[in-house]
């Protein structure tokens, strides 16, 4: 199984290859997981956000409040590090 910070980096390097606008973003990580879908199959969740780059400075409150910001799940699986999927994250509730 691979290790976390193994996982990170193929992660990111498959962001670079699919989604090139997003990733010159310059991503953080919001969290990572080991986790298994309905299968039962392992996958490690590492979840990406930026902020989009016309943000800019707010000119109001309301410009700050809708600041846009992206996130990104990418599932890698734990043996080999190959990309299952990268997927918008679900919304909070």
């Amino acid at each position: 199984m691979l290790e976390p910070k193994d996982v990170l980096g193929r992660a990111r390097k498959y962001m670079v290859e699919v989604m090139p606008e997003f990733a010159q973003l310059d991503p953080k990580v919001e969290e990572i997981s080991l986790a298994q879908d309905l299968l039962g199959k392992s996958r490690w969740r590492i979840t990406f956000y930026a902020y989009s780059a016309n943000s800019g400075e707010p000119d109001s409150l309301a410009d700050l409040v809708r600041r846009q910001r992206i996130e990104k799940v990418v599932s890698v699986a734990p043996d080999d590090g190959s990309l299952i999927a990268i997927e918008n994250a679900p919304p909070p509730f």
